[in-house]
C-alpha cells in the first residue's frame, strides 16, 4: 500500500534516510472519532526502523501527517531504499458496543479510549507541556505486518491541545 499526500508532498526521511511507512488511518470511515481528532479525515504515520530512542515531538525520526480531506491526496511513490514492513494489510474499523468495553484498556492498534499502557502512564501525563499533549491513537506491535516496538510494546500518539499547538504531535512508546 502507498501512503496518500498532497502533491508535492515527498517521502519522509531521517539523516538522509526514508522512514518506514506504517501505517494511515482514514478516520473518514471510522464508526466514531473523538473530539481531539475531529476535522481530521485521514492520518498517516512513518517511523525510522531502527526504533531506539525516539524524539518526543514530531518532525524528526517519525512522522505524523495529517489531512482535513481525502480528496486531493494522491499516492505516493515508494522509494527504492525504503524499508517496508514484512506483508501490508488493511485493519478493519470496529466500534465499541458499550461503555464497559470502550473504557477497557484494550492493547490493539486503535484510536481513541484509554491508552493501554506497558510500564505506566505516558510522559505526557507525568509532566507539564507548553502544547497540553492528549492521548489520541495507539500504535500496538502486529505479527503479520513484522512490526514490532522493542519487545512486543506500543506506540503512544498525542495531540497538541494548547491554543497555537493544535498541529503538533506527540509520541511515546513501551516495551516489555
Amino acid at each position: 500500500m502507498q501512503p496518500l499526500v498532497l502533491p508535492g508532498e515527498e517521502w519522509p526521511a531521517w539523516e538522509g534516510k526514508p522512514l518506514l511507512f506504517v501505517c494511515q488511518m482514514n478516520l473518514a470511515a471510522a464508526p466514531a472519532v473523538q473530539d481531539l481528532l475531529a476535522g481530521i479525515a485521514l492520518l498517516t504515520f512513518f517511523v525510522k526502523p531502527e526504533l531506539g530512542d525516539l524524539s518526543e515531538e514530531n518532525g524528526r525520526d517519525w512522522r505524523v501527517r495529517a489531512y482535513s480531506s481525502v480528496e486531493d491526496l494522491i499516492p505516493l511513490a515508494i522509494p527504492s531504499d525504503a524499508p517496508r514492513a514484512r506483508k501490508g494489510f488493511e485493519c478493519q474499523w470496529e466500534e465499541a458496543d458499550d461503555f464497559r468495553t470502550a473504557s477497557k484498556n484494550i492493547a490493539r492498534t486503535k484510536i481513541g479510549g484509554f491508552p493501554s499502557t506497558i510500564q505506566g502512564e505516558c510522559w505526557w501525563d507525568l509532566k507539564d507541556h507548553t502544547a497540553n499533549p492528549k492521548y489520541c491513537l495507539q500504535i500496538n506491535s502486529e505479527e503479520k505486518p513484522g512490526l514490532t516496538w522493542g519487545d512486543g510494546g506500543t506506540i503512544y500518539v498525542a495531540h497538541g491541545t494548547a491554543a497555537g499547538c493544535e498541529d503538533r504531535w506527540f509520541l511515546d512508546w513501551q516495551c516489555f
